[in-house]
């Protein structure tokens, strides 16, 4: 089976995020798998969004989120924020009482920091965010948070 590779070249995003996605670059076989073209484009336009969309609000994601995520950020109130590269792999999470899945705090993002209009739960745009945040936490384990499950006994 052949294997496919490809690699997010330089962009208009500037070289320091072409080079931080170039990190993101994965090999997939070329048959029996998702496209890599069409993956290309999910997390080339999941970080396009990322670093100019304002979804009708007053700034962007990387307005806290410094070099396209891959580095710890602040809050135009100061507040620390860590590194995106894992935040896939982090949730869902235990907060304040209730379950918070990665797609509720990207929404959560748009509409607190920059009152935007956030993209519908079942949208491509909010697929390819999901899509560009799943790509920055490539190699991380997921599922550290949750409890650990024991299969059933066999009967």
């Amino acid at each position: 089976m052949s294997i496919r590779r490809f690699r997010l070249g330089a962009s208009r995003f500037g070289a320091p995020l072409a080079a931080a996605l170039a990190l993101c670059a994965f090999a997939l076989p070329a048959l029996g798998a998702p496209a890599p073209d069409s993956l290309q484009a999910a997390v080339q336009a999941g970080a396009h969004a990322f670093a100019n969309d304002s979804f009708g609000g007053h700034s962007t994601c990387i307005a806290c989120h410094s070099n396209g995520g891959f580095g710890p950020g602040k809050t135009p109130s100061g507040m620390a924020l860590p590194s995106l590269q894992g935040a896939a792999a982090r949730f869902p999470q235990w907060r304040g009482g209730k379950l918070v899945t990665l797609q509720m705090q990207v929404t959560r993002c748009i509409r607190g920091a920059f009152g935007g209009t956030p993209p519908a739960p079942d949208s491509a745009r909010m697929a390819e965010l999901l899509t560009y945040l799943t790509a920055l936490s490539r190699g991380v384990p997921m599922g550290q948070q949750l409890p650990e499950l024991k299969a059933p006994a066999s009967h």
